[in-house]
């Protein structure tokens, strides 16, 4: 059998890293915990560094019990129900839902009808947020240690949500199945765009395809750590003080303009604990080698952080959580 080269090529062709599995691209650091378990005489050492948080923010730990403790001038009016019965709407159209433990985008959506709340299938534990109608979204990933007055931000995440903008030739169906930030995500536009996905739309018409500023939704997130300056550090400080026992992690937030984010004007969507992904990794100027130093910098500080509270905070019942977890999967 004789084999073409550049279909040998294209057989071994390695996506970039952004969109591999998570365990995938994860691999490698269980070593690194294996090493920093053995040193801090704990598997679940990282469950330390926000002893204020359940489980430090690893995971099953309450999204709306976070923000319920920042000042309303920094959140979106946020409300908590347990189930969809529960809800009397007091909000306008559009809004956004939310399990309140929830991870990587999961059953977030944006409400924009009674039909889309119909439709909405989670029906437990679920946060009912205004929606934020600001142009710019930014994750901030800030640590501070303990006996620390001064924090330090590690990194900033830029948002580029999807937008599909018609050149008059190509549909909307032909974009999404040519993006390769879709992949994963076409039978869910097909059903939301169903009344465009195979028309030609006018030249320069714009549809945003997705409002969730996820990586694994199509957002793309760029390095914007260069917008950090004093008076952002300064508010995310004072931010960071009115969470109990919070000292690392990652604050979403939206901004009206980069002069208005850099003075410390924004809004908090949401925080992150222990479990927080320094995702302006993403950004394509970063090659794997450099990802996985910037992802093991953060980490060095969570170790570092987690260590000092080793002697005065134990972890609760971390493994018992895990196995729970486990057992839903499979049943």
């Amino acid at each position: 059998m004789h084999f073409q080269p550049r279909v040998i090529v294209k057989a071994f062709r390695i996506k970039p890293y952004e969109y591999w599995p998570y365990w995938l691209f994860y691999a490698p650091f269980v070593l690194y915990w294996i090493l920093r378990s053995i040193q801090s005489s704990s598997f679940s050492y990282f469950c330390k560094v926000n002893p204020g948080i359940e489980f430090g923010g690893f995971l099953d730990y309450s999204k709306f019990d976070l923000l319920d403790q920042l000042p309303n001038e920094f959140k979106p009016q946020t409300i908590l129900i347990q189930n969809k019965d529960e809800f009397v709407n007091s909000f306008d159209f559009p809004f956004i839902v939310k399990p309140n433990f929830g991870e990587r985008g999961v059953n977030v959506e944006l409400i924009q009808s009674e039909m889309d709340w119909e439709n909405y299938s989670f029906n437990e534990n679920i946060i009912i947020q205004e929606f934020i109608d600001l142009p710019l979204e930014f994750g901030v990933f800030y640590v501070r240690e303990p006996d620390h007055d001064k924090g330090e931000i590690l990194s900033i995440t830029g948002k580029e949500f999807l937008v599909f903008k018609s050149d008059g030739k190509t549909t909307l169906e032909e974009f999404v199945l040519n993006h390769p930030r879709t992949a994963t995500r076409v039978d869910y536009l097909k059903n939301k765009f169903k009344d465009q996905w195979r028309i030609l739309l006018p030249k320069g018409e714009e549809i945003l395809l997705e409002p969730i500023g996820n990586h694994n939704r199509g957002t793309r997130f760029y390095d914007a750590s260069d917008l950090i300056t004093k008076e952002l550090s300064d508010t995310m400080d004072k931010l960071s003080k009115h969470l109990n026992g919070f000292y690392y992690g990652r604050f979403d937030v939206k901004s009206e303009s980069i002069d208005a984010f850099q003075k410390g004007n924004l809004v908090v969507l949401e925080v992150n604990g222990a479990n927080s992904e320094p995702t302006h990794i993403y950004d394509q100027k970063f090659n794997l080698i450099q990802a996985y130093r910037e992802i093991k910098s953060h980490l060095d500080y969570q170790y570092k952080i987690s260590k000092l509270h080793s002697k005065t905070h134990r972890p609760k019942d971390f493994y018992k959580a895990i196995w729970k977890r486990i057992s839903r999967k499979f049943k």
